[in-house]
């Protein structure tokens, strides 16, 4: 029998603020005064609502304090932990957002990217088009 792909994660799948995801947001690395940097971000998987982002130097992870800022700043915004945080890739718990997660009762869980492609592709349009704008727009 043929083993089927992974199913596509989809909002659909979820109930709000029971799970989040966090994932790079950026395909390339953006320049940022002449330094390469990923941009992060976390997001309700129901409602796909972004809570925030975090950065990191270009291939590593981000600063646990920042993340720390972040997903307590989402606790607030919805008076709850979530009950599980999901990422891309084999990301380990040595990642922030999973030492943050784990700190504070939420279990982690890993995907393959393909996986969670309707969240990152959405997001990674909205982020093209945002910064495809340019500085003259502001």
């Amino acid at each position: 029998m043929k083993k089927l792909p992974p199913k596509t994660m989809q909002p659909s799948d979820f109930q709000v603020n029971r799970t989040w995801l966090a994932y790079r947001i950026n395909q390339s690395p953006m320049l940022v005064e002449g330094r390469p940097i990923d941009l992060y971000v976390l997001q309700d998987a129901a409602s796909m609502f972004l809570f925030g982002n975090a950065f990191a130097a270009h291939g590593s992870d981000c600063d646990v304090t920042e993340v720390e800022r972040l997903m307590e700043s989402a606790r607030v915004k919805k008076d709850e932990w979530p009950s599980e945080l999901i990422m891309p890739g084999t990301q380990g718990a040595e990642n922030s957002f999973a030492k943050v997660a784990c700190k504070n009762g939420v279990a982690v869980r890993t995907v393959p990217e393909s996986q969670m492609s309707f969240y990152i592709k959405d997001a990674q349009e909205a982020y093209e088009e945002f910064f495809s704008r340019g500085s003259g727009d502001a």
